[in-house]
């Protein structure tokens, strides 16, 4: 199966932007820059209450990915559904539940992500919407426990058709990731991008072990240390990784986000 993508490798800029605006969301997803970082998007204040709730809430879990196992997560996210039937539905069944649920810790706030998805709404120039798979409520704004000494996240990428033969993913041409990190270690916690898509081989390589060795590859093209408040937002479909945290843990809320060009609404899920 294939997708095609708005731009190639060869063509994407190093340009990060420091803010999210229109031009600056066209802009990345059609791979004229390579990421937008916009420091203290949310206050840290409610980033450290919020927090101290994720590290002890009784939906925390791991992924059930090897490599990303020591990986906490709160609530399941799409990935942990792969070509599964009976998680697929429990997924769908318990999107809205979940939504509400990860929502609530922020009360009487916005979380990071419920104002990112205002933001695209209002942004993009055919509004944005919550993803439906098979016509299936997909849940968003899952929240992510790197734990002190959890292994480093492998270079690999993220494409929704990878994981659901659903039509509505097969027609996405960019996959963007959003993050905005609550808490962030002093040393740890980079992420690292590559501005290039694996080939076939790096492919099926991730998708057999959930990562590449770093070793075995050419050295990320930008490195970028985020602190408590920050989003940055970049394509999933490129190869990124993230370094190991040693001492603390590294808490952020993540969010996909598909395109199909200009002229179709956004759609965002976790």
């Amino acid at each position: 199966m294939t997708s095609s993508t708005p731009a190639t490798s060869a063509t994407v800029s190093a340009r990060i932007s420091p803010e999210l605006t229109p031009d600056s969301l066209l802009d990345l997803s059609t791979r004229k820059i390579a990421a937008i970082h916009v420091e203290d998007f949310y206050p840290k204040d409610m980033a450290r209450r919020v927090v101290k709730s994720a590290m002890t809430h009784e939906a925390l879990g791991t992924y059930r990915k090897e490599l990303a196992s020591s990986v906490g997560r709160i609530h399941t996210p799409h990935v942990d559904t792969a070509w599964d039937p009976e998680l697929t539905d429990a997924y769908h069944r318990q999107a809205v539940h979940a939504v509400h649920d990860v929502r609530s810790m922020f009360h009487p706030y916005l979380s990071p992500i419920d104002h990112l998805r205002l933001l695209l709404q209002e942004f993009w120039p055919t509004g944005a919407n919550l993803l439906r798979l098979n016509g299936r409520t997909c849940f968003v704004g899952a929240l992510r426990v790197f734990t002190p000494g959890a292994s480093q996240l492998l270079p690999h990428n993220d494409r929704l058709y990878q994981e659901t033969d659903a039509p509505e993913a097969r027609r996405l041409t960019e996959q963007i990731t959003a993050n905005v990190y609550l808490q962030v270690p002093e040393t740890g916690g980079d992420l690292h991008l590559w501005l290039r898509e694996p080939d076939q081989a790096e492919t099926e390589r991730i998708l057999a072990v959930e990562g590449l060795d770093p070793g075995t590859i050419e050295p990320p093209a930008l490195t970028i240390h985020p602190r408590a408040g920050d989003l940055i937002m970049f394509s999933s479909s490129m190869l990124h990784a993230v370094s190991p945290s040693p001492f603390e843990p590294r808490v952020g809320m993540a969010a996909f986000i598909g395109s199909r060009g200009a002229n179709y609404p956004l759609v965002f899920w976790s």
